[in-house]
C-alpha cells in the first residue's frame, strides 16, 4: 500500500514537471505540497483513492439524491487504445490521464479538451502491461 501511494505522488510530481516542459511557465504553475497530499482540497484528487489513508471518497456535495437522476454526459474522450486500469487525477481544474503503452493526457475537466499529451517512445515489442 505504501509503495502505491509513493507511485502515485511520484507520478503527480512527474506529470506536473511535464506540463512545465509543455510550455506553461513555473509562475502559473503551483507545486503540489506534501501538506496538500496530507489534506487535499475538496475539487482535487491528487493520489490513488484521494488521501493518503485510501479512503476512496469526494467530499463535494453538488450531486445529491434528489438530482443525480438529472446528470448528463457533458463530454466523453477516447483513450490509447490497449488495457485500461489508469486512475486519473485531477488538479486545479486538469485531469492528468494515464493510458496504455505510457502515453498521458492532461485534459481540461470541464470543457474535456486536450491541454498536452506526452508519448513515451515505447519498442514495439513492450506489451501494453
Amino acid at each position: 500500500m505504501k509503495f502505491v501511494q509513493v507511485a502515485c505522488v511520484v507520478f503527480v510530481m512527474v506529470m506536473f514537471g511535464l506540463a512545465d516542459v509543455e510550455g506553461q511557465s513555473s509562475s502559473e504553475f503551483k507545486p503540489v505540497t506534501d501538506a496538500m497530499l496530507q489534506n487535499p482540497a475538496a475539487e482535487d484528487w491528487l493520489m490513488w483513492r484521494r488521501t493518503l489513508n485510501g479512503w476512496g471518497y469526494s467530499p463535494l456535495d453538488q450531486v445529491t439524491t434528489e438530482n443525480v437522476g438529472d446528470l448528463q454526459l457533458v463530454w466523453s474522450r477516447a483513450l490509447t487504445e490497449g488495457r485500461q486500469q489508469g486512475t486519473p487525477l485531477a488538479y486545479d481544474g486538469v485531469l492528468y490521464m494515464p493510458n496504455p503503452r505510457d502515453v498521458i493526457q492532461a485534459i481540461d475537466a470541464v470543457s474535456g479538451d486536450l491541454l498536452w499529451e506526452y508519448r513515451r517512445e515505447v519498442p514495439e515489442d513492450v506489451g501494453d502491461a
